[in-house]
């Protein structure tokens, strides 16, 4: 009897130990690919160079457009990827093996790991950072300060992206002694880190603004020199408050009004002073940086087709076309968010707890009322259009077939002739973006369309293919040269770049250094 029970609790120990080591090896290899993942689809040293570019056109040269087109472009390529690959399906015998982990790191004095947990974070990262790319300062800031709260992990990156970012958010909503709290924090856990270096770039931007604005008033200078100081400094609410107190303001004070509201989120009352100054005719300079930003609002902030149709007429006016088209060479290398699509269409899936459940929801609630008051804004937009007598796209005249045109069919063919050969890159999440080249530099790829370039993880790539396959076919080239050249190109599972589902021409992905026509 007691050789049976011996013998039966040793099997047990046995198997048990067996299912525990295959669940520890499964939660462990579940870890390592969730790490590598979030590494290269989070990008987060890209949005330290992102944020600094930022800053420094905030700052340093508020007027330089290139600048502020090409940090539209990186910025939404960060945090803009599918999170499909980190979506974590925990298993019974993972969440066996996770309670086994867990339960050694607690004997050790360590934290337990928070697989599911951090899949969460990202998610509200992912969310926090769009809204603060669309200039919801409000929205972001609360997230972020929800997510500082929330992760478990102090000294981890998103601990260190939030801490920054919430500072930035402040900073832009005029709460400044909030956001030196914030920024002073994320110097303190991450010294030496690219983190510590933005936070302290910042807070020096501030302080010679503040110092300057001091000895302004110490010197009671004139409000004309105190508004272009405050505005400069990034201090626009009291930029506004100082230029109401001018009787008459000067075409370049009209301006830097215009562009005080613009960034407080005013945009509908921004884009009229805009358009007057565009017509104005005393002062040729202002009117085409006027017209530069309602190219970019119309293009990137808040997307109005009316408004990009005026501002081109009339920067061929003004002869600064060249603008208009580097802008909408920019536009097309903008990612669409992937976060706002992924939000509304997740479910309640049963599995999920009350809680998680309540925060799913709270979330969708946040990006539908984000998504109303985009369109709304873009109803006043259309009102401000219509107010200064700017044709509306649908007003603008149509072919007609019965007067001797040629059909739209014939045209739009006759068009597709004429365009230029381009790169169709397609990602993982579906999207695809045009090009003319894509250099790979490491693990990320670089997308270039003119004078910009889109910078992507290499693994969200799945093919490269010619927009005229009968024009042009594509050069794939390594260190030693072009390799080859084909119509398209499609990255297999082992991540190597075959033509066709066949795998010939194959090249090591490890070896491509770029593609072009």
């Amino acid at each position: 009897m007691k050789k049976f029970f011996f013998f039966s609790l040793f099997g047990i120990l046995f198997l048990f130990f067996a299912m525990a080591s295959e669940a520890i090896v499964s939660v462990k290899l579940q870890e390592l690919r969730f790490g590598i993942l979030r590494d290269q689809l989070m990008n987060y040293e890209l949005s330290s160079q992102t944020l600094r570019e930022r800053l420094k056109q905030m700052f340093l040269s508020k007027d330089d457009y290139m600048t502020e087109v090409k940090v539209n472009i990186l910025e939404s390529g960060i945090m803009n990827s599918e999170t499909e690959g980190l979506d974590l399906k925990m298993s019974w015998k993972d969440r066996f093996g996770l309670y086994v982990i867990n339960s050694v790191r607690f004997l050790n004095l360590k934290s337990p790991l928070e697989l599911e947990e951090q899949q969460k974070t990202i998610l509200r990262l992912q969310f926090a950072f769009y809204m603060e790319r669309t200039r919801k300062y409000p929205i972001a800031s609360k997230k972020y300060q929800e997510l500082e709260e929330s992760i478990t992990a102090t000294l981890s990156d998103e601990m260190a992206f939030t801490l920054l970012h919430h500072g930035y958010c402040l900073v832009m909503m005029g709460e400044r002694d909030k956001a030196y709290v914030k920024l002073n924090k994320a110097i303190d856990l991450f010294p030496g880190t690219h983190y510590a270096e933005n936070a302290s770039l910042l807070i020096s931007f501030l302080e010679d603004g503040q110092k300057k604005k001091e000895e302004l008033k110490s010197k009671k200078k004139t409000p004309e020199e105190l508004a272009y100081s405050l505005f400069q400094s990034g201090d626009y609410e009291e930029t506004l408050k100082t230029l109401e107190s001018l009787p008459v303001l000067t075409n370049d004070q009209s301006y830097i009004k215009a562009r005080s509201m613009e960034e407080l989120g005013k945009t509908s009352n921004a884009v009229k002073e805009y358009i007057q100054l565009v017509k104005q005719k005393e002062n040729k300079e202002v009117a085409i940086r006027a017209n530069r930003r309602l190219l970019l609002i119309g293009n990137f902030y808040q997307e109005n087709k009316s408004l990009v149709a005026f501002s081109k007429e009339e920067a061929e006016k003004l002869g600064d076309s060249k603008a208009a088209e580097n802008i909408e060479e920019g536009k097309s290398l903008v990612l669409k968010p992937v976060i706002i699509e992924k939000i509304l269409k997740t479910e309640n899936a049963a599995n999920l707890s009350l809680e998680e459940s309540k925060e799913l929801n709270q979330i969708k609630e946040e990006i539908k009322l984000s998504l109303e008051e985009s369109k709304q804004e873009v109803k006043n937009l259309a009102v401000v259009v219509s107010e200064e007598k700017i044709p509306l796209v649908s007003e603008l005249p149509v072919s007609n077939e019965k007067k001797g045109e040629e059909p739209q069919k014939n045209l739009a063919q006759k068009k597709e002739t004429n365009l230029p050969v381009k790169l169709k890159v397609k990602l993982r999440d579906g999207r695809e973006v045009m090009c003319d080249e894509v250099v790979i530099e490491g693990k990320l790829a670089n997308l270039k369309l003119g004078s910009f370039g889109l910078n992507l993880p290499y693994d969200l790539i799945v093919s490269v293919q010619s927009t005229q396959p009968k024009k042009a076919k594509i050069k794939i080239g390594t260190s030693a040269g072009v390799q080859a050249e084909e119509v398209k190109w499609i990255q297999n599972q082992a991540g190597d770049w075959v033509v066709g589902k066949e795998g010939e021409s194959s090249v090591t992905r490890a070896d491509v250094k770029f593609f072009r026509l």
